[in-house]
């Protein structure tokens, strides 16, 4: 089979520091890396990634079957070099096989086919596009929605620069990029649902939504977003914005799991009925005139869960990031559930835009000197 292959070697930047923070954030993404002698090997899909850093400088080379591939590993490198080192883009410069594309091999447009309302906070929009294949998968159930401004009318899609960089319009035909949940797809009839929340201070997402109507195109890309392994002794729990992943893990579980189900929303009026195992328990709080992210009422319903006298377990939170990290902290340091039996994802950031979230500071990086990183 032909392999195709590229490498960068990024300098003047602090090598060390920036791979075991690379390393921790795959961590969190269950992206496993092996250590051989001064390299990190990681397998991302059908793409071989080495990582090797000195003090001053990180090495990354790119080993992938097919163009589309190597595009997609080489900008996975790129995007955790440029994040956590915060060196300019220009600093990244690949040598060895190029990448002969027009767009990005995982965008599409898409069409708004149907519009419906879930619940009143969920607001149901069914896509068509063409060769959804790569996004009809359980392990990767999120997607990046690309919107373009409210009064553009003919959009400007991303292209590729010659040195592989995807070039988004920019000023008034700026796309907004958000992640939501593949809710239902069926990639031979063409068609996917995404579950949208309804609020008050609407970003692009939300705001594109409320105003949805058939015909109607936006982009696509991903995949991506670890989902929950089946265990025979499952939680799940979240706000409005987990919902639609809580709904489509829990219609895909086995019907023999046992355990419980956690969702915080508004009111009565917004729970939507769940196909989940008959052995899993269903509990609806209502935070009622209160803000969404602004009470405990999630995180202590948790802590109130007994998780630690369950065998085979799994717990799946999705939620508001303070609310995340309390419950991971306490999931691990007072239950003392192992990496292979959670996750927990901050979905959205009080007072903050997805944007703003991705660079704001979490949590200090792990050593590269750890023998595995995943989780």
């Amino acid at each position: 089979m032909t392999q195709f292959q590229t490498s960068t070697t990024v300098r003047n930047i602090h090598g060390e520091q920036v791979l075991a923070e690379v390393l921790t954030h795959l961590r969190e993404h269950d992206l496993v890396a092996s250590r051989q002698g001064n390299a990190w090997h990681i397998d991302y899909a059908d793409t071989k990634i080495i990582f090797a850093a000195q003090q001053d400088m990180l090495h990354a080379q790119v080993t992938a079957p097919s163009q589309a591939a190597l595009y997609e590993g080489r900008m996975m490198v790129f995007h955790h070099i440029q994040e956590f080192s915060h060196c300019e883009p220009e600093a990244i410069q690949w040598e060895g096989d190029a990448v002969a594309l027009s767009r990005p091999p995982a965008f599409r447009v898409i069409t708004a086919a149907a519009v419906s309302d879930v619940s009143p906070h969920l607001r149901r929009v069914r896509f068509h596009g063409d060769d959804l294949a790569r996004y009809d998968r359980d392990d990767n159930i999120h997607c990046k929605l690309l919107f373009p401004q409210p009064d553009v009318a003919e959009p400007e899609w991303p292209t590729l620069a010659d040195n592989g960089m995807p070039v988004f319009p920019k000023g008034d035909k700026r796309l907004d990029m958000r992640t939501y949940t593949i809710r239902r797809i069926n990639a031979a009839e063409g068609w996917f649902d995404v579950d949208f929340v309804l609020h008050e201070d609407a970003g692009p997402g939300s705001r594109w939504a409320a105003h949805a109507t058939v015909g109607q195109q936006i982009g696509l890309s991903g995949p991506g977003g670890r989902t929950a392994p089946a265990a025979r002794w499952m939680l799940l729990a979240g706000d409005e914005t987990a919902l639609p992943a809580i709904a489509r893990i829990g219609a895909s579980l086995p019907a023999t799991t046992t355990g419980l189900v956690l969702i915080e929303v508004q009111g009565a009026g917004d729970q939507i009925k769940l196909d989940i195992p008959a052995g899993m328990t269903v509990h609806w709080l209502h935070r009622d005139k209160a803000a969404a992210g602004t009470t405990t009422l999630l995180s202590d319903a948790i802590q109130r869960c007994a998780i630690a006298g369950q065998a085979d377990r799994f717990v799946w939170v999705g939620a508001e990031f303070a609310t995340a990290q309390t419950v991971r902290a306490w999931l691990r340091n007072t239950v003392g559930l192992g990496s292979k039996e959670q996750l927990v994802v901050a979905y959205w950031r009080h007072g903050m835009d997805e944007t703003q979230m991705k660079g704001a500071p979490a949590k200090p990086a792990a050593s590269p000197d750890e023998e595995e990183a995943g989780s």
